[in-house]
């Protein structure tokens, strides 16, 4: 018979109760630092208002996003207080270095050009990185996004038409999935 402490609890029970919830606290430390990944979005909203507005690039200047209809774009809408937009703009980078001139990475950041510029200096990226404040949001809903989820990522093909939507943080390895089929042919 094994002895009780005042409770009632033997020591073997109480071994195997705290064995119990130093797993739990375990897994659960395990799976709150794994990021969460986004799963595309079939999205079939028009990209004209998209290419009919402008945003303000670095030096505060408007760019209008026509520029870039009729090319492969992975749009990135971010902001700079968002974690898992900065966890993902390293992916996008690579992605916009490996295939530059085959396809182009827009960031438009729903913060200030100031607030934009800042991050810029930490954080070079070798994609155009724009600023729509609170016009990023509408962009953001006029492909798709219902929701008003940050990051949220579009990849629009060169015929205007919106390949797939995701919602939450990418990786490179998803994007590809979707480009390959636009990148081979």
């Amino acid at each position: 018979m094994t002895r009780s402490n005042k409770k009632g609890l033997s020591k073997r029970g109480f071994f195997v109760l705290a064995l119990a919830l130093a797993a739990s606290i375990l897994l659960i430390q395990q799976y709150a630092s794994k990021p969460r990944l986004a799963h595309p979005v079939e999205t079939f909203a028009s990209t004209a208002p998209f290419f009919a507005a402008h945003a303000l690039d670095l030096q505060g200047m408007e760019q209008p996003l026509s520029q870039w209809q009729g090319q492969l774009l992975i749009v990135n809408f971010w902001a700079t207080w968002c974690a898992p937009c900065r966890e993902e703009m390293p992916e996008l980078a690579e992605l916009a270095r490996e295939y530059a001139g085959k396809l182009v990475v827009l960031g438009i950041s729903l913060d200030s050009v100031e607030k934009m510029q800042v991050f810029a200096q930490d954080t070079p990226v070798p994609y155009p990185l724009l600023s729509a404040e609170d016009e990023g949001m509408t962009l953001s809903a006029s492909l798709g996004n219902l929701n008003s989820v940050v990051p949220h990522t579009v990849i629009i093909g060169p015929d205007g038409k919106i390949l797939k939507s995701y919602f939450g943080r990418v990786t490179k390895g998803l994007l590809l999935e979707t480009l390959q089929p636009a990148l081979d042919s």
